[in-house]
Parts: structure tokens; C-alpha cells; sequence
């Protein structure tokens, strides 16, 4: 999950300073229409231009809602793509005192691209950004997502998209009258408009990379999974998410879709068919669906995530995901791409930190810890109760010291490594397994840099005095400026040199489809090491002495924890 996109009703915002320009930038691709941007400032760069608020869909309201996006049709004349359009409706519990925001009329998309001669720009890379936020939140507002340090580069064009959340991007009946995914497959709908008009920006439809944080990364990384997205893009780099994360798809979507009916008042939700089903919430106002869904909650706002991705495995026109993504990778039935992939090591925070650092979520999980830990870990339902029963005993054993209470790491450890850590180990050995790294190669990172600034301290709502190390999101900081939430870097600072470094990095991904900087994993190298809390070879970024960093190649991991995932969730 992904706080990119922090309320921005829950936070103080700056004013986006524009530059006015003498002769506003203009794009005219062949299959829109005509595109007037803007001139912006960038951090180390005079200006860039940037195209915000372009509809790559129709408004997915009325009947348009729960149901497959439709391309926007051709205009004639001149759009004035000036301004960020508003999110896509969303709740983000996440964040302290959350409430409602956004709106469903939300499918646009922002590019943005360097304005250094223009007119010569031919053939440059194309970077296109999947938000985060679990399924159930996100945004792509330059405020908090930033495109300067990118733009700074003048080698890329970034794109930035949209997509419905929650229960309004992943309701499903579990067949063909919602199948569900409908947000994934707005992304996939933005990657065909990329492949369409990038064209017109300067950009090189064959040299499209997507990348995305946390449920941004699983979203990536599932792109490569699909064969509705297949060939729309070159390259993956999914960061701190995964398609195998516990909570990257719904387990029982026909029962989530008809309880959310009957916290709607919907009469016989329990029985009624999909089609009326589907009418009875088409016909609710946004507010009462989200307070429905909110009802859902087993206990405070947990699970974060219950509207998210499914397997299509039934009858589906144009359907996402048709096997889980543990098979689809086992089995090596995809089309590849290169492949990036990196973690941080506190990526649990996100998670952890509420139940910790708040007393009355402390105690409460703590009077019940053994239920709710269980509902914590989000075991597939295949499982029975004695492998239940044995998986717990390990957990607690190995995280908690055979206490059945919450310690700070404890909890820290053990949703870092559920949700992130081993989905992290686990895809990166069965990519090495079934996939040519030569004609694919794989580069994994571990970002282990600690700044000035954390998004520790935006999932407690600014408490104070907080100590916990590199946590999820934080390496965001470092790919896209944020105003809303942190200040500046300052630009002779070590934090700018990293920023710059690992842009760069990025970039040459890419542009050219290797790392510099990234060892490349193999299944040599992973088997050889894997006996000694050790992986294949990774870029590791950290912190270095007075004030200085790190960039250097690592491989310790704590293989020893896999085991003990591999034994919950590979023997059942």
C-alpha cells in the first residue's frame, strides 16, 4: 500500500507556482485532438512542459459504472490541459482521521516532457507510473507526485494515470455480469492511449517502461502477468509491491459485493442474482457505498484493502487475470519483460505502525491477539485449520519469542516480511527459474537510505519522536518532489545526490533496458547463495559515514525467515 497520495483535503497544500509561458506548448496527436499544455518550473532545470487532465476514458458513471472503461472519443479543437484533474473517489484509511475525497468522474492521465528543443525531440523513453494505495486510494497531482527530477534529466517522458480504486475500480460478482478489475483495466486502457499518441510528445512507443510503489508495484508487475496488457510496454519496475502480495487479490469477491448490498439496505442481497445485484449498487450514491464497505471492517479499519484485483476464471470478455499470479509465474505462461524489483527494509511500517504507536489499537489487538493476527496474515482459504494452527505457532515463535502479545519489531517484522519481504524472495527465485535472464534480465535493490523526512510520521498523523528505520514509501521521496507533504531537498545535499542517483538508474533501465548500477540476479547466483541467508547480488543504497551515502552491491538476506513463509505458504 501507497501513501503517494495523501488526502489532499487532510493536509495543508501549497500553491502550484506555473510559468507563465509567452507560447503555451501544443500537441496535436492524430487520434485525440489538439493538447495545450503549460510551461512548469523545474528543480534543477529553467522549465518543462507538462499536458494535465487529458481523458483517455469515458466518465465511468451511470451505466458506465462497474463496467469495463471506454476509450474517449476524437475531439475537435483545442484541450486545455492546464490543471490536474481531480482523483478518482476514495477513502484512505491509511491516514488519520481519513475521510471521503475525490470523484468518480476521474480517467485522465498528465505527461509531462523536457522543453529543451522541442522540436527536435524524437525517439526519447517513456516512463509511465502506476500510483499506489493498496487498490483503495491514490493520485498522480504533481503536489505529490512531482515530475521535477525526472524532467531535470531532459531524456524521458513521463506519464502519469489514473484509475478507479476501491469499490468502484474492483467490485465483482465473481463472473461475467462484473467481473471485476475494472481499475486495472483503466490502466490498461492509459497504456494503449501511451502506445497510440506518445508518439506526437516525442516519445517512443517502443520504449515504454511502466513502474509503480507498493499496490502501483503489483500493478506493474501484474501488467506483465496479463496477456490483456501484453505488448504495451518493454520494461517492469515494481517497487515495494508485488502481484503475490497477500493482499493483491480478493478471496471471496461475490460475498464482499453482497454484503456491501446489505449495509446498503439493498432487500434480499443475499440472494438476489448478479444482474440485480449490479442494478441495486449502480443505483446508490458514492457516500453510501463507501460507508458500506467501511461496515465491512473486522476490526478499527482492518483489512485496509477488501475491494482489489481478482482472477477472472470464469467466463470474461477481455479479462485481467485468469489464473492467480503464483501460477501464472510457475508456470511461466506469460511474455516477459526486463525486469526491476526492489524493497525497503521496513516496508511493514505502513501496516504495523498504527497498531503499535496507538494504545487503544495496541490493547485491543492485544485482548484478541491470536484471532486477529491470524486475520492479519491473510491466509488463503485453501488452507485448513491444522495448517493454520502450525503456521501461527511459527510465526508467533519466530517473531514474537513465543509470546502471544505485540512487541514493536515483532509486528514490524512479520507484516514486512508477509507483505513484502517474501513475495520480494519468492517471485525474484521463481523469475531466475523459468525465465531467460539473459534475453530478460533481473535486477533487484534493497533502498536502505535514511534522510531527514519519513512517511512514518504521515501514517501517525505527525506523532512525535518516532524511531523506526527506511520504511514504505520512503523511497518515493527520492523519485518524485512532494511539496504537500515534505520540504525540498536542498540542492547541494547529500539527499538531492541520492535522488539523482537513483533516478538515474531508473532511467537507464529505461533507456536502455539494463542497470548500470544493478547487478543482473541469476538462478546461478540465487542457488548457489540461497544455503546462506544470502540472495543474488542487489544494488543496496545506505546511509555511509558524515553525512554521506552508499551505493554498493550486497546480497545478504535473511533466507532463513523465507523458509519459514515457504513452509506456511509452499507446503500446505
Amino acid at each position: 500500500m501507497r501513501l503517494n497520495y495523501v488526502l489532499l483535503a487532510a493536509i495543508p497544500l501549497v500553491c502550484l507556482q506555473m510559468v507563465e509561458a509567452i507560447a503555451s506548448p501544443l500537441v496535436c496527436p492524430e487520434d485525440t485532438g489538439c493538447i495545450r499544455g503549460i510551461l512548469m518550473p523545474g528543480y534543477r532545470i529553467e522549465n518543462f512542459e507538462a499536458f494535465m487532465g487529458i481523458p483517455f476514458a469515458m466518465p465511468p458513471v451511470g451505466e458506465l459504472r462497474f463496467s469495463h472503461p471506454q476509450p474517449y472519443p476524437k475531439w475537435s479543437g483545442v484541450l486545455n490541459a492546464t490543471q490536474h484533474r481531480d482523483d478518482c473517489i476514495q477513502k484512505n484509511v491509511l491516514v488519520p482521521n481519513s475521510h471521503i475525497s475525490g470523484v468518480e468522474d476521474c480517467l485522465y492521465l498528465n505527461v509531462y516532457r523536457p522543453k529543451q528543443n522541442v522540436d527536435k525531440l524524437k525517439e526519447l523513453p517513456v516512463m509511465v507510473y502506476i500510483y499506489g494505495g493498496g487498490w483503495f486510494a491514490g493520485t498522480h497531482n504533481p503536489l505529490l507526485l512531482g515530475p521535477e527530477y525526472f524532467m531535470d534529466t531532459e531524456e524521458v517522458i513521463l506519464v502519469t494515470i489514473s484509475y478507479r480504486v476501491g469499490i468502484f475500480g474492483f467490485l465483482s460478482t465473481n463472473d461475467s455480469v462484473v467481473p471485476g478489475n475494472f481499475g486495472m483495466k483503466d490502466q490498461t486502457l492509459a497504456l494503449k492511449w501511451v502506445q497510440t499518441n506518445i508518439g506526437a510528445f516525442g516519445g517512443n512507443p517502443k520504449r515504454v517502461t511502466i513502474f509503480g510503489q507498493s499496490a502501483g508495484g503489483g500493478s506493474s508487475h501484474m501488467h506483465m502477468l496479463s496477456k490483456h496488457s501484453e505488448g504495451l510496454f518493454q520494461g517492469v519496475i515494481a517497487i515495494s509491491g508485488l502481484a503475490t502480495m497477500p493482499l493483491a487479490l480478493q478471496q471471496d469477491p461475490l460475498r464482499v459485493a453482497r454484503e456491501t448490498a446489505k449495509h446498503c439496505k439493498v432487500p434480499n442481497a443475499e440472494n438476489i442474482s448478479s444482474e440485480e445485484l449490479l442494478q441495486a449498487l449502480r443505483s446508490q450514491d458514492s457516500e453510501t457505498l463507501m460507508a458500506a464497505v467501511d461496515k465491512l471492517k473486522y476490526w478499527e479499519t482492518y483489512p485496509v484493502t477488501l475491494n482489489c484485483p481478482v482472477v477472472e476464471n470464469f467466463d470474461s470478455p477481455n479479462a485481467f487475470l485468469t489464473e492467480h499470479p503464483h501460477d501464472i509465474l510457475a508456470k511461466g505462461n506469460y511474455k516477459p519483460t526486463r525486469f526491476m524489483t526492489g524493497i525497503v527494509p521496513d516496508d511493514g511500517i505502513v501496516l504495523s505502525l498504527p497498531i503499535w504507536e496507538f494504545e487503544n489499537l495496541r490493547n485491543s489487538f492485544n485482548k484478541d491477539f491470536d484471532h486477529l493476527l491470524e486475520l492479519a496474515m491473510q491466509f488463503p482459504q485453501s488452507f485448513n485449520r491444522s495448517h493454520v494452527e502450525s503456521s501461527l505457532k511459527k510465526i508467533i515463535d519466530e517473531y514474537f519469542e513465543g509470546k502471544h502479545e505485540l512487541s514493536k519489531r515483532g509486528i514490524l517484522d512479520v507484516y514486512t516480511d508477509n507483505t513484502f519481504a517474501y513475495p520480494f524472495y519468492d517471485v525474484a527465485r521463481t523469475f531466475v527459474q523459468t525465465v531467460d535472464t539473459h534475453e530478460y534480465p533481473l535486477y533487484l535493490y534493497n533502498f536502505n537510505y535514511k534522510g531527514p523526512y519519513s512517511f512514518s510520521s504521515v501514517f501517525s498523523g505527525n506523532m512525535p519522536n518516532l524511531k523506526y528505520g527506511v520504511g514504505h514509501c520512503d523511497e518515493l521521496m527520492y523519485l518524485f518532489r512532494m511539496p504537500a507533504i515534505f520540504p525540498d531537498f536542498p540542492k547541494n545535499s547529500t539527499e538531492a545526490k541520492v535522488s539523482e542517483l537513483m533516478v538515474k538508474n531508473f532511467l537507464d533501465f529505461a533507456a536502455n533496458r539494463v542497470s548500470k548500477l544493478n547487478p543482473i540476479c541469476t538462478q546461478a547466483d540465487f542457488e548457489n547463495s540461497d544455503s546462506k541467508d544470502r540472495i543474488c547480488d542487489y544494488l543496496s543504497y545506505r546511509n555511509g559515514p558524515s553525512n554521506s551515502y552508499v551505493i554498493e552491491s550486497d546480497n545478504k538476506f535473511n533466507v532463513h525467515r523465507m523458509r519459514i513463509w515457504d513452509e506456511i505458504l509452499q507446503n500446505k
